[in-house]
């Protein structure tokens, strides 16, 4: 690249995603929004600003502006297409999670990712830039709670319907992927197994309590089996009364308990909490800059492709939670016991 200051960056998709996205960019400096794509073209404009142009589709995007990267903020259907179409156009590639909405288009994106060796891929499980979320993991892989036991995993979101009218893709399993476990249970599930290793079994059970038009579930439980005899417990919903969350209650926790103690974590981040029980704070290098675990992400990425330094969110590791859920998607329909399928 001709400046190493920092990256210029596309934008496709621009929705909330995108807005926030502008944001925390002007304030990451390393990273700066040149262009916009979206089918409605206002909202192009507003996220490609004065200085920047829009379009209404991605070829023309490409064929007309010197961009670095993309940042893909569509529907989840759209991952696997558009970032085929970026690499082939030689482009670096930012994406909202999830990666892709099957293992097997997981699996094609890991090949892309092997064969355009020079460009990176990076997924937006913005949570392990949350510090808190970082010493967990970091804390627990160390050893610092000693032999590993089990895990409890909780996500509770508050939805209506006009979370689906405003985009009904949401809706739909070949769009979406998949409902609440999908779409608000990964990223603290992405920080599980990130802490506790690779899953290699599940038992599942995924329905619609509330939510009885549309194809994904709006409520999932799980069991999940890691490696060494190490177990977690998940319970996941859209369908709370009212949002759990003002400035202090907790939408996601995740509780991690070891021969030597136990730890919790409370979240999202900015207003996480990580205590530490029986066992002293582990304490971890604030290696991270930047405002707001998001804002940390996209610097992240910038420094991945500027400077080389190690991203955290791989293909291969943002692939490990898809593929836990696609395993409990599918224990719930036979009712078994069923085997993370591998990358």
């Amino acid at each position: 690249m001709e400046n190493n200051e920092f990256i210029k960056v596309g934008v496709i998709g621009c929705g909330m995603i995108a807005r926030m996205y502008k944001i925390l960019v002007k304030l990451v400096k390393n990273t700066k929004i040149v262009a916009a794509v979206d089918p409605m073209i206002e909202r192009a404009q507003k996220i490609a600003g004065k200085k920047g142009r829009a379009y209404d589709n991605p070829e023309e995007m490409y064929k007309n502006e010197d961009i670095d990267a993309v940042c893909i903020a569509t529907p989840h259907f759209l991952h696997k297409p558009m970032i085929k179409q970026a690499l082939e156009e030689g482009k670096h590639v930012f994406c909202e999670k999830p990666l892709t909405i099957s293992v097997e288009d997981a699996r094609e994106i890991n090949q892309l990712d092997k064969k355009f060796i020079k460009l990176k891929i990076g997924i937006d499980y913005q949570y392990r830039y949350d510090p808190n979320c970082n010493a967990l993991a970091t804390g627990v892989q160390s050893g610092h709670l000693g032999k590993l036991y089990y895990a409890n995993c909780g996500i509770y979101f508050s939805r209506d319907l006009k979370y689906f009218e405003k985009g009904l893709w949401r809706t739909k399993m070949d769009k979406a992927g998949g409902g609440t476990l999908m779409m608000h249970g990964s990223h603290i599930l992405d920080i599980m197994i990130w802490a506790l290793g690779d899953p290699i079994s599940v038992i599942g059970k995924v329905d619609n309590l509330k939510f009885k038009n549309i194809e994904v579930e709006d409520f999932g439980f799980g069991i999940v089996e890691f490696e060494n005899d190490v177990y977690a417990q998940l319970n996941n919903s859209m369908i709370v009364s009212s949002k759990p969350r003002k400035f202090g209650n907790d939408m996601v926790s995740l509780q991690v308990f070891g021969e030597k103690g136990w730890c919790e974590y409370y979240g999202p981040a900015p207003f996480s909490k990580l205590k530490w029980i029986d066992v002293k704070k582990y304490k971890t290098e604030k290696k991270y800059s930047g405002f707001f675990h998001f804002g940390k992400c996209i610097k992240a990425f910038g420094n991945w492709i500027l400077h080389d330094e190690p991203f955290l969110n791989t293909v291969e590791e943002s692939a490990k939670v898809l593929r836990m859920i696609m395993a409990l998607y599918k224990s719930s329909k036979t009712g078994k016991k069923e085997n993370v399928e591998p990358l």
